[in-house]
């Protein structure tokens, strides 16, 4: 997934099974990450992987790719 961010919403993204890269970093099976409004985050699956992703408030068109990536 291309680098993005949110500019009103936060995002929680919990890794429910399998393995993640998020911003360069690796997670885990019951990691759970908070992404505020403005901080960008580039997702990339390592091995088959499961999320449960809630972003609130949920405001539709609130997705903003990076320019530069």
């Amino acid at each position: 997934e291309k680098d993005h961010c949110h500019k009103v919403a936060t995002e929680i993204t919990v890794i429910a099974s399998g393995r993640a890269s998020i911003n360069g970093e690796e997670f885990g099976e019951g990691t759970i990450l908070r992404m505020n409004p403005g901080e960008y985050s580039q997702f990339s699956a390592i091995t088959d992987v499961t999320t449960v992703v809630v972003k609130f408030p949920s405001v539709i068109g609130d997705k903003y790719l990076r320019e530069d990536g």
